[in-house]
């Protein structure tokens, strides 16, 4: 293990450039605009590599190589069906939520709906924004339990006050910067996630190959329990429940996950959005292969030691520690606390526009102009409250945090998904109605089927995702918005749907 010193240097050096982002940021914020979606000041290979790391931040350094560790070769298709959502996403959604942005002026995902959608119904706005909010609340609050975890676990540190430091850090520098403060901060991580997950699996892969002593399938068919197969040993309905579970994660990409659609909207321009493409698509597919291949190479490379045993999301430190020098270390180190961080703080500013703009400011003082201060003063005081909301459910109630976050993922995108897809690709079909059957449907199906232990038997990813497209369009056909009033008469021509 790295000594203390160089591993508190990395840490340290990395927070105090957190802050100096976070500072320098808030220097650039003008509006609700900037604080909220970077008010096209973003260019696209930060927006690529900010939407990359957030999605998969803590995920693709710590529980990737843990699962490819512990599984084998089967733990590949959880980045085929996450990996090509991603691709797919970037390819298919980027261009409609970039031009919804410039049509509507809208400056969160939620508004984008509400926006759209004709009418001037408070419920298109506090139904997605409530959503948001309470399921959000359960990531952050997970976040942050997280990067206590690492000071622990790794740092040495007691996990409370790793707990706090994180939260309040993370809190603060949102707090000034907004936006831009947290792309700059994941566009940063992203490219430490290239050394980490690239480069350091590139070299010890060459070690293997040439060494004829060692075999990376020789060492999986070793371990047995199908780590050799890519269907982990299993045949016929098993294999497809396999198959599906891990594919299933190509339903979060269909514009399901609000922290991320922001930066699609934030796109300044067709050429930005094609930097955007191929950025997100080249770094996405490296990191994924890099991160399944750290885990088989830790088994090639140590077999399962106690460490694994005990907590297999401890592959990636101990690579790190046992393959890199002290200094190095403690900066990659600091860099599984820093993915940690970049989906914390991307959640927090989502969540606290959720509660600051679409309904403080859009639904219970609709129609006061409060001008751009005294908004701008509300958005930096809903992520401050947002945030203490998160650091307290963290601190005090840790049961709650885990079974926010069982339902999280699943709830946010068997809504938004047929939400925004449908409102996207449906064209003028999708009506007020439909919007809430797949708010309210989406989320109640995932919170029933794991409450009754259903995803046991099948992942509520295939369940809940297709119930709430069913139910948007079911609702829709019903109640068609042809019957509905005409959008805001009041609106320009610009701002109607």
């Amino acid at each position: 293990m790295a000594s203390f010193d160089n591993v508190a240097i990395g840490l340290i050096g990395y927070l105090v450039l957190v802050a100096g982002i976070g500072y320098w940021g808030s220097k650039r914020i003008e509006s609700e605009s900037d604080f909220f979606l970077g008010g096209e000041k973003l260019p696209g290979w930060a927006l690529a590599l900010s939407e990359r790391s957030s999605d998969m931040s803590g995920w693709l350094l710590l529980g990737l190589p843990g699962l490819a560790w512990a599984a084998g070769l089967s733990s590949v298709w959880v980045i085929v069906g996450a990996g090509g959502g991603a691709i797919f996403q970037w390819v298919v959604y980027s261009r409609p939520f970039m031009e919804g942005r410039k049509e509507t002026g809208a400056v969160t995902p939620v508004g984008l709906l509400a926006e759209k959608l004709p009418g001037e119904s408070p419920v298109l706005r506090a139904l997605p924004a409530l959503v948001t909010f309470v399921f959000f609340m359960g990531y952050v609050g997970s976040q942050f339990l997280a990067g206590g975890t690492i000071f622990q676990d790794v740092f040495g540190v007691s996990a409370t006050v790793g707990l706090v430091v994180v939260a309040v850090l993370i809190v603060l520098y949102s707090f000034a910067g907004g936006f831009l403060a947290v792309v700059w901060t994941d566009a940063m991580q992203a490219l430490l996630m290239v050394f980490t997950l690239i480069v350091l699996p590139g070299l010890l892969l060459m070690q293997v190959l040439t060494d004829p002593s060692l075999s990376i399938m020789g060492t999986l068919e070793a371990a047995g329990g199908g780590r050799a197969s890519w269907l982990g040993g299993k045949t016929g309905s098993a294999a497809l429940l396999l198959l599906g579970a891990n594919l299933s994660w190509f339903f979060a990409m269909l514009g399901g996950y609000p922290h991320l659609d922001a930066r699609l909207m934030a796109v300044r321009s067709e050429s930005d959005r094609r930097t955007a493409i191929v950025v997100s698509s080249v770094w996405g597919v490296l990191t994924a292969i890099g991160a399944v291949l750290l885990g088989l190479l830790a088994r090639t490379l140590h077999g399962s030691p106690a460490t694994f045993e005990a907590n297999r999301e401890m592959v990636l430190p101990f690579m790190v520690t046992q393959h890199t020098p002290d200094i190095v270390s403690g900066i990659l180190l600091a860099g599984a606390l820093a993915a940690m961080m970049s989906t914390a703080d991307s959640q927090l500013v989502v969540a606290s526009s959720a509660a600051a703009h679409d309904i403080y400011n859009k639904v219970l003082n609709k129609g006061k102009d409060l001008g751009d201060d005294a908004n701008l003063r509300i958005s930096r005081i809903g992520t401050l409250l947002v945030g203490g909301v998160g650091l307290a459910i963290a601190y005090l109630t840790e049961n709650l945090v885990y079974t926010l976050v069982s339902y999280s993922a699943t709830g946010l995108f068997s809504a938004f998904g047929p939400a925004f897809t449908l409102l996207f690709f449906w064209g003028d079909n999708l009506s007020k109605q439909g919007l809430i059957a797949a708010f309210l449907v989406g989320p109640i199906t995932t919170v029933a089927w794991i409450t009754f232990g259903l995803t046991d038997i099948v992942t509520v990813r295939l369940v809940a995702p297709p119930i709430g497209f069913a139910a948007a369009i079911i609702a829709s056909l019903v109640w068609p918005r042809s019957q509905q009033p005409a959008t805001k008469p009041e609106a320009s021509p610009a701002m109607q749907d």
